[in-house]
C-alpha cells in the first residue's frame, strides 16, 4: 500500500489491471460455460452424445377399427441439455472510478511527446493523507445463449423422438 511502502506505478498498469482482470473472468466463465455442457455429454464410441433421461407413460389409444380404448406404453428420450439452463455469464458493463496523484513522470526520450505517468493510489484504510481510491463496480446479469448453444439446444429438442417401447 503506499501509506506503507509508497509505491507507484504506471498509471497505465492502474488502469489496465482491472481491466485485465474483467477480460480473464469472461475466459473463465466460457470454460466453466464449456465444461457444464461437456458434464452432460457421455462417449459412444468416437463420439460425445448428450445425456438423455428416457421416460415411460401410458397412453390411451382408441382402436381406429373396434373403437375400443387402449392402454399403450409409449417412451421418450429427452437430452438432460434440453432440460437445464446453461449457465452463461456475461459482464455486461464495467465502470471503473478511481482517484491517483501522479508522483512522477519520466521521458523515455528526448523528443518523445508520450512520457510514462507514475501514480499512486491507496484505498480508504491505507490513504494517509492521498486521495487515492479505486472503486470497480462490475454489473453481471445472465445474457441470451450463444447462437451456436441454441442452435445446439434446437436440433437436440427436434431430433426428439416419441413411440411404443
Amino acid at each position: 500500500m503506499v501509506g506503507e511502502s509508497n509505491v507507484a506505478l504506471l498509471l497505465e498498469q492502474i488502469i489496465a489491471s482491472p481491466l485485465r482482470a474483467i477480460v480473464d473472468a469472461q475466459s473463465e466463465s466460457a470454460k466453466a460455460t464449456v465444461e457444464f455442457i461437456m458434464g452432460l455429454m457421455k462417449e459412444e464410441g468416437e463420439k460425445l452424445v448428450p445425456e438423455s433421461v428416457g421416460l415411460k407413460y401410458v397412453r390411451i389409444i382408441q382402436d381406429a377399427e373396434t373403437g375400443e380404448f387402449k392402454p399403450e406404453e409409449q417412451g421418450l428420450d429427452i437430452p438432460l441439455v434440453t432440460l437445464v439452463p446453461i449457465p452463461y455469464i456475461s459482464v455486461d458493463e464495467a465502470e471503473i472510478e478511481f482517484d491517483a496523484k501522479i508522483v512522477a513522470a519520466k521521458p523515455k526520450n528526448e523528443g518523445v511527446k508520450a512520457v510514462p505517468l507514475y501514480a499512486a493510489y491507496a484505498s480508504k484504510a491505507a490513504r494517509m493523507g492521498l486521495s487515492g481510491e479505486i472503486h470497480i463496480k462490475i454489473k453481471a446479469r445472465r445474457v441470451d445463449v450463444p447462437e451456436g448453444i441454441a442452435r445446439m439446444i434446437t436440433a437436440l429438442s427436434s431430433s426428439l423422438t416419441a413411440g411404443g417401447r
